[in-house]
């Protein structure tokens, strides 16, 4: 009798046993968010930099179709099976092998000709998403997938030696387990049991439950407990959890004075008000019940009679939680003067907590209600001072930073109430947040450890804090000391401010002599100049114009004056070409709609968005008011360029 089967396999073993794979039917097709498909190409990515012998990135079941040999009905795992698949096609290379079998598509899908056509054609693929027609509309994410993992291997993987390298490694090092079950089986049930399974114990929770084991007494252990679960749930404010969990918003607002004591906090949780009850479990595992957290405040407990539906729009953190946990952890072994971790990897959370924590000499008790300490403070921090994604209108979100108020109020016999509020004052912390965010790698953020060790130990004002990132951004990321790695360089910004002279002639050259590196450009630059044309628009004269401006993710540098001109007569440039006075960063959509046209053409068009309200960079802005472009108007513009950078980093000189 057949039996269920499982095997560690990579991607190598998939093209020599000559395995193919079909997506039934009965399955949805691709549904990843952008954010799925971005975290599972860091953290290849990142694995490879590490030059790890075994990555895993989970597990695939398969029931063996009737209709072919080697054929397998992909009835679970097909999402991140499909997005290894859209990566391998794009890489070619090794995995050429692994995206075809022979001239045939190693992944079909059943009784899905469109699906299968759209495949087939992949490399025209994004003309035929862009039409939005019958056929294809349903096929929009693996587009979006597909635009997404060329941008990313623009971004990371810089030669054909490095594609070639990063290629061979998961043909041979990416491994799952495939476990087959027969044909035999009640398949109902099995698809039952899939599609009705609770999700599968986190890392996180397991971390948790190893470190409560150090905590004897059962009151104590509770309470540390509920503090974890409350820090836990990342998509919505630390004080709104504790108020579902205790069942009442005025009592965790009573116990605020610009912060939270946190014995006050862990008193807490000793509250219940019988009718007010509504625990995080319920939360949790019942989703749909409680579609948001903040609707469930909204709906379930108090709240000022005052408030306004804005401090309820829907937030997303720009973090996980294991990612929290791990820039915790570095916080936590600094102040033990222990050493450091090796880099932020939440795939090897708990193999980090292995050798950094449960290794050390310091496990105890104590040494364990002290991390849970720091988490709060950490969680609190991170919820006051950094930005959120935050849902704006119709699908639209934007990186925002709110407030975290106490207004006094008598309603309903209450008093305290906490409110989360927007303020304009906020607007360039939370801009310069946004601009490192897109420009640094998403499953790491450095920054995050030294910005938020500095926050949990001085609460500043949301002023101080402002001008602490400056000098952060400018010595960590800015300055001439690169050789040493970054998160060396965050743990040395955890001791003293960096003395690091930033160097942006390093980097562009000189208005005489500059630099033609073109494309090959760090992206982080021009995000830079973006943050520092903002900061400068009262002297720039565009106060008014740019007061609201919002960063977005860009990862294609644009010649202004175009590279391959379809006349001519359109090369503008010639010279400055490659230099920075020629280029702006942009998206790739905008990259490919400016495309090779000529310098005028390119002005109507960015007007014409920007009447309605969409400028494609501050930079560019600068640039389309001239009434035509060449090599002398480019080389000034550099000039200007240069100067406000200058400029800006002589304003914020460390003492």
């Amino acid at each position: 009798m057949d039996k269920v089967k499982s095997q560690l396999i990579n991607i190598a073993s998939i093209v020599e046993e000559g395995w193919e794979f079909n997506i039934p039917i009965y399955q949805r097709l691709f549904v990843w968010t952008e954010q799925q498909v971005k975290t599972l190409f860091e953290d290849l990515h990142t694995a490879y930099i590490a030059k790890k012998d075994l990555y895993y990135i989970g597990g695939i079941i398969t029931v063996k179709n009737s209709l072919k040999p080697n054929l397998y009905d992909l009835v679970d795992g097909q999402q991140r099976f499909t997005t290894l698949w859209l990566l391998s096609n794009e890489l070619r290379r090794d995995l050429l092998p692994f995206t075809y079998n022979g001239k045939k598509l190693r992944l079909q899908f059943s009784i899905r000709e469109n699906v299968s056509e759209f495949f087939t054609s992949i490399d025209q693929i994004s003309n035929k998403v862009n039409k939005a027609s019958n056929d294809f509309s349903d096929l929009m994410q693996v587009g979006k997938a597909r635009n997404l993992i060329i941008q990313l291997m623009d971004k990371h993987l810089v030669d054909e030696a490095e594609k070639q390298a990063f290629s061979n490694f998961i043909f041979e090092k990416v491994k799952m387990v495939k476990t087959t079950v027969p044909p035999s089986n009640d398949l109902n049930k099995l698809f039952e049991a899939l599609n009705n399974r609770g999700a599968q114990l986190e890392h996180h929770e397991i971390l948790k439950a190893r470190l409560l084991s150090f905590i004897k007494n059962v009151n104590k252990r509770q309470k540390y407990a509920k503090l974890w679960q409350a820090c836990s749930v990342m998509d919505n404010y630390i004080e709104r959890v504790i108020a579902l969990e205790i069942g009442s918003a005025q009592n965790i607002a009573a116990i605020y004075h610009n912060g939270f004591s946190i014995q006050n906090v862990l008193d807490l949780f000793d509250y219940r008000e019988s009718n007010k009850e509504l625990s995080l479990s319920e939360v949790i595992q019942k989703p749909e019940k409680y579609s948001t957290i903040s609707d469930t405040f909204r709906k379930e407990l108090d709240h000022h009679k005052q408030s306004s539906e804005d401090e309820f729009e829907p937030v997303r953190s720009i973090l996980s939680f294991p990612q929290l946990l791990l820039h915790t952890l570095r916080i936590f072994l600094f102040k033990k003067e222990e050493k450091d971790i090796q880099r932020i990897n939440e795939k090897e959370m708990l193999e980090i907590f292995d050798e950094h924590f449960f290794k050390s000499h310091f496990i105890e008790d104590k040494s364990v209600t002290d991390f849970f300490e720091t988490l709060f403070k950490v969680r609190y921090a991170f919820d006051r001072y950094v930005i959120k994604w935050v849902t704006i209108g119709e699908q639209k979100e934007e990186h925002i930073i709110k407030d975290i108020y106490r207004q006094n109020e008598k309603h309903r016999g209450r008093t305290f109430y906490l409110r989360r509020l927007k303020k304009e004052d906020f607007h360039g912390l939370a801009l310069l947040q946004s601009i490192l965010y897109h420009s640094q790698q998403n499953t790491t953020q450095y920054w995050l450890t030294p910005f938020l060790f500095w926050m949990i130990n001085e609460n500043p004002s949301f002023n101080d804090a402002f001008l602490w990132l400056r000098h952060l951004d400018n010595t960590l990321l800015s300055s001439n000391k690169e050789e040493i790695p970054l998160p060396e360089r965050t743990i040395q910004s955890m001791k003293e401010y960096l003395n690091y002279k930033p160097a942006p002639e390093t980097i562009f050259g000189s208005v005489d002599n500059p630099n033609e590196d073109g494309t090959a450009f760090p992206h982080y630059w021009f995000y830079k100049i973006e943050f520092i044309l903002w900061y400068y628009r009262n002297k720039l004269g565009k106060a008014e114009a740019w007061k609201d401006y919002k960063m977005t993710a860009r990862n294609s540098i644009e010649h202004i004056g175009p590279q391959n001109p379809r006349s001519s007569q359109d090369k503008v440039c010639t010279g400055m070409l490659d230099t920075m006075g020629n280029l702006v960063l942009v998206t790739r959509s905008i990259n490919s709609e400016y495309s090779d046209k000529a310098f005028g053409v390119k002005k109507s068009m960015f007007l014409d968005k920007k009447s309605k309200g969409s400028i494609d960079s501050l930079k560019s802005d600068l640039i389309y008011v001239h009434p035509d472009w060449n090599d002398q108007i480019a080389k000034k513009h550099f000039e200007e360029m240069m100067e406000l950078l200058n400029t800006y980093f002589q304003e914020h000189k460390l003492l």
